[in-house]
């Protein structure tokens, strides 16, 4: 199971307007475009944006901004999507976001969001360079609840688990911990124990060495505004 598919298995995406925030170089903006959706990505980065803006098809409008001030016209979209990003938004901002994500989705729309587990051979390896137990951790706690205190009511929830592919060690040092430059400040302190740590989690499956992320999404209906 991977996020879009999953996704469109419970709400089809064919021209619905969605955005992807904290879609970071737009891995799924782009699939969510493939599937027919109308799409917004929305990122932080600056230099996720400038790549975004120059590599993403040109149907896939790119914005600078934050979950937390989300720059859209109030109830403009069918779906709000957050993969992997919630927990990147830190806690005392987290109901100023999710206020913002009904401002601009529209009524009856819905909000998609996907967070990792902490546990998982990716994680286990990730973990020395980046330990985000306490942010994971609040996100599954707080996500079944929300529509005890919002106008949303949760359509749906899956646990499933990604695996990624690496040729070795260094490719996955390429490809997740080169691209974030606070990961690669800690990388050389403990470059030895993460190695250790990869050759003892990774799997072969169908000729491939893979690590493996559970994860769960949760799929809600918006019940009016904010």
């Amino acid at each position: 199971m991977a996020h879009i598919p999953y996704l469109q298995s419970i709400y089809p995406l064919a021209g619905e307007s969605a955005v992807d925030i904290g879609a970071g170089e737009g891995t799924f903006s782009r699939q969510l475009a493939a599937e027919g959706a109308k799409v917004t990505a929305i990122e932080i980065d600056a230099d996720k944006v400038a790549w975004a803006r120059a590599h993403l098809p040109a149907d896939i409008t790119v914005k600078r901004g934050v979950a937390e001030k989300l720059p859209l016209p109030d109830a403009s979209q069918d779906l709000c999507c957050m993969f992997f990003s919630l927990h990147h938004v830190p806690k005392e901002a987290q109901d100023t976001a999710f206020a913002e994500i009904l401002r601009v989705t529209k009524p009856a729309g819905r909000l998609h969001i996907v967070e990792p587990f902490a546990y998982g051979t990716m994680f286990d390896v990730v973990r020395f360079v980046e330990d985000e137990t306490e942010v994971r951790t609040h996100s599954h706690a707080i996500l079944p609840q929300l529509s005890e205190r919002l106008p949303l009511r949760l359509r749906a929830h899956e646990d499933y688990t990604l695996t990624r592919a690496f040729d070795s060690f260094d490719d996955f040092a390429e490809q997740i911990i080169r691209i974030d430059p606070a990961r690669m400040e800690v990388f050389p302190d403990v470059a030895d124990e993460m190695r250790a740590a990869y050759e003892n989690a990774v799997e072969e499956e169908a000729g491939q060495r893979v690590l493996r992320q559970p994860c769960a999404a949760y799929h809600f209906e918006v019940m009016g505004s904010a």
